[in-house]
């Protein structure tokens, strides 16, 4: 285990809090480390996708989408063989299943919506998702207890970096097609790629490959991994 999320209070209610135990650890074991908070604190009843009572209280939420988010739902078969064909497989995934607003140079990604307004792979009759292995970072790190200020310092750096890199991945790939960028809502629409800096997550499929400390700011970094030693 090289990360540990843990109970504790966030504002005198339930929350939870991480630490770092090896200078080694991915955004992979960040998250194995909140799967595992969850099924040993509930059994797994948080999840749409556990044993037990399904909640699907996160598939109603918006669900930015990373770039290793992307390449885990490109490895699902019945993905692939809807987007057989097309020129660029990364580009007609997000024209089908995402919704990507543009404002000027600002792109957001996340993933479409059904007209009740839930998650496009919501499957109400079950109450969970339909495609749950492939869940997104988002998802999977969707607790019903408050995080930490340094938790939530985490996920959002987790997210938004990982989101960087699929816009400027994307906007390299419509360049490449000599075509525009997918938009499903935009406003004066002017991205580059030049705009986004890859970051730790240039040239990663999986969130494994990813270090935390590569990731995150030195303060916070340096505040998970000392938080035992700290007595935090």
């Amino acid at each position: 285990m090289k990360v540990r999320a843990f109970p504790c209070a966030v504002g005198g209610r339930p929350g939870y809090d991480l630490e770092v135990l090896a200078p080694e650890a991915t955004v992979q074991d960040y998250l194995e480390a909140v799967n595992r908070f969850i099924a040993e604190e509930y059994g797994g009843r948080l999840c749409s996708g556990g044993p037990g009572r399904p909640c699907t209280a996160c598939c109603w939420e918006r669900v930015p989408l990373t770039y290793p988010d992307v390449a885990a739902y490109l490895a699902e078969e019945s993905i692939r063989e809807q987007l057989a064909g097309a020129p660029s497989p990364l580009l007609a995934f997000l024209e089908r299943f995402a919704h990507v607003v543009v404002d000027g140079p600002v792109v957001d990604v996340s993933l479409a919506r059904k007209h009740d307004g839930s998650c496009l792979f919501l499957d109400a009759g079950r109450g969970r998702c339909a495609l749950y292995a492939r869940r997104p970072l988002v998802c999977q790190t969707y607790l019903c207890r408050r995080p930490s200020r340094r938790a939530a310092r985490v996920r959002s750096r987790v997210v938004n970096a990982g989101m960087d890199e699929l816009v400027r991945r994307m906007l390299l790939e419509s360049r490449r097609l000599g075509r525009l960028p997918v938009m499903h809502e935009s406003r004066r629409p002017c991205p580059r790629p030049e705009d986004y800096d890859p970051g730790p997550f240039r040239g990663r499929e999986r969130f494994g490959e990813v270090l935390l400390r590569d990731l995150l700011p030195p303060g916070l970094w340096r505040d998970l991994i000392d938080s035992r030693r700290k007595g935090k």
